[in-house]
């Protein structure tokens, strides 16, 4: 919607801030539970532990999970260096990416962990997810990887500016993504191209339609739901989706290696731009501390 005030375009953004942040801090917490377990926890145990340390934080505004399935709006993937298939996935909707009571996290492991949290401002639902791969192994095959692909997602990142439109921002990425030998593993079920690198965060520069305020104001889950679904605009190679300099988006490449079987590599980001000033949102760095991952950036 044109003409949005700026003021309110602003307390959104700080909103979409907050519930990512508290997805981070909530999924930090289940790590450290995670390490301190005297049992084997599986991704059953972890998604559980994960949402209900999230309702423990509702008086910081947390709602629910919106991106469902897979259950609940959060997953889980456990595996290890001789079993990361499960890791690769093409699209999180599928039942077999459901998080399952008989796979286990590892110590020396890797996976991928993604949560849909929301919370609601000026009766609209704002997002925050929050999502990442991590390797707790030594292999330096892998480190190695995963180093070319945190420096890839950076320059990426860098390409991010007010005025590009979505089309030519996904058509500089994947050039450069390919210049790299990487491809971009997403399998879109509701973008129509099919693939993207990410969408907008919906109601932070417009208001809903009248259709959408019917989901919003039904107050029922499903319905909240699937008005977030629809109103995302994709980063995909059509859109002419230009950015502002009030907006936000999440840009979540998944590079998978063009010259041999390799772990996905996928670091959930959210780019903001708050009057003109650009934002990225990443709130790895405790979780990275404890998982030992900060040779990422060696």
């Amino acid at each position: 919607m044109m003409g949005l005030p700026q003021m309110e375009k602003q307390d959104r953004l700080e909103t979409c801030r907050k519930i990512r942040n508290i997805a981070a801090q909530t999924c930090l917490y289940v790590f450290q539970h995670v390490f301190k377990a005297s049992h084997k926890v599986s991704e059953v145990n972890f998604k559980n532990q994960w949402l209900k340390e999230l309702e423990r934080s509702y008086f910081k505004g947390f709602i629910g999970c919106w991106y469902d399935p897979p259950p609940g709006g959060i997953a889980v993937l456990f595996g290890d260096e001789n079993n990361y298939e499960r890791v690769n996935y093409p699209s999180l909707r599928s039942d077999i990416y459901w998080p399952r009571p008989n796979v286990f996290f590892k110590k020396d492991g890797l996976g991928y962990v993604f949560a849909s949290p929301y919370t609601m401002v000026d009766n609209l639902p704002i997002i925050g997810d929050f999502g990442f791969t991590f390797y707790l192994g030594d292999l330096k095959v892998i480190k190695d990887h995963y180093r070319k692909c945190y420096k890839v997602l950076e320059k990426l990142i860098d390409k991010i500016e007010i005025g590009k439109k979505f089309k030519d921002l996904y058509k500089q990425s994947i050039r450069i993504i390919k210049d790299h030998k990487l491809e971009n593993l997403i399998l879109g079920t509701t973008d129509k191209a099919k693939t993207d690198l990410g969408h907008t965060i919906p109601f932070i520069d417009r208001n809903p339609d009248e259709k959408e305020m019917e989901k919003i104001d039904s107050g029922k889950a499903e319905q909240i739901n699937g008005a977030i679904s629809q109103a995302r605009v994709f980063c995909n190679e059509f859109e002419e989706y230009v950015i502002t300099d009030n907006c936000a988006f999440t840009f979540e490449p998944r590079f998978i290696s063009q010259t041999g079987k390799l772990p996905m590599f996928s670091f959930h980001t959210i780019v903001q731009f708050m009057n003109g000033k650009k934002v990225v949102l990443s709130n790895f760095d405790g979780i990275f501390n404890l998982l030992g991952m900060n040779w990422l950036k060696n």
